[in-house]
């Protein structure tokens, strides 16, 4: 626990994780409303756009950010293999395709995790760690809490709907930047495709679950999510000529067609110096 609470010392400095996020500016224009349930779009610090930033939702996948936090800030060894129980091999979708008795690098389960948001890599990942999903879901609380995420509380690793497990769009917003300030995270989440074998030779194909990359300039990652509780949900964080935008929805119906737009009027604001970014509080990059 010291280890972790060190770790996170540091990952807190690098995200420059501020005391609270921005209330949405009153004078900011939000042709967004009707797109997402709760949303929020940051420029450059900034919340100029946003709809109910605190209400408690389910968070469906985008829970598999704190999980890796929690990996990688505990005894971590990218290279250990970790055994396959049966309940991992039979984790709903989406899936790597692990099976019962198979043999996966910790690494390789990262990324099957977060890019691909496979469950049965996130259920080997937490139960190896922790020994079981209760005992898991106490960490990433701890986590959740040093991170000042005061609206949220965790049941389960993979973002599955369960009682008690919710978050808010500022504490997501915390957590993306904590996450993303991890720089294997930022490698991972930036990936398009990957490959990894198993410890018998078997090979594993997954591709990136984010549809923004490759698509969307100056997209840098982060994590779908999608439950019925949750609806379809999106963490984005992109940058352009300097500036940097983090977006947050959660239970939007035309999640990619209204990240695509609302990133692209975000820089717009940001490129022409709208006046609703001069003279605005620093808020954290």
């Amino acid at each position: 626990m010291t280890k972790l609470l060190h770790g996170l010392a540091a990952v807190l400095l690098l995200a420059g994780v501020s005391a609270a996020w921005a209330r949405p500016r009153l004078d900011s224009p939000d042709p967004y409303h009707n797109q997402a349930v709760a949303y929020a779009a940051v420029v450059d610090g900034e919340m100029i756009w946003g709809k109910n930033v605190d209400q408690q939702r389910a968070p469906a996948s985008l829970t598999k950010l704190l999980t890796a936090l929690v990996l990688l800030h505990s005894d971590w060894d990218p290279n250990a293999w970790l055994d396959v129980s049966h309940d991992a091999a039979h984790a709903t979708h989406p899936r790597a395709g692990l099976r019962t008795g198979d043999q996966v690098r910790a690494d390789d389960a990262l990324q099957a995790m977060l890019m691909h948001s496979a469950n049965d890599a996130c259920l080997v990942l937490a139960e190896n760690a922790a020994g079981s999903i209760h005992a898991f879901a106490v960490r990433m609380n701890a986590m959740a809490a040093q991170l000042g995420m005061k609206n949220s509380h965790f049941v389960h690793p993979c973002g599955f709907d369960q009682d008690g497990q919710y978050s808010t769009v500022n504490d997501l917003l915390r957590l993306a930047k904590a996450a993303h300030a991890n720089p294997r995270i930022a490698q991972i989440v930036l990936q398009e495709e990957a490959e990894i074998g198993l410890a018998s030779g078997r090979k594993l194909s997954f591709h990136n679950t984010n549809l923004l990359l490759g698509r969307k300039l100056g997209v840098m990652g982060l994590k779908t999510g999608y439950t019925a509780q949750a609806g379809h949900c999106l963490i984005a964080v992109a940058e352009q000529s300097g500036h940097r935008v983090w977006l947050v929805l959660l239970d939007s119906q035309r999640r990619w067609t209204t990240a695509n737009r609302i990133l692209t009027d975000a820089f717009t604001v940001a490129q022409h110096g709208s006046p609703l970014l001069q003279n605005a509080a620093y808020v954290g990059h």
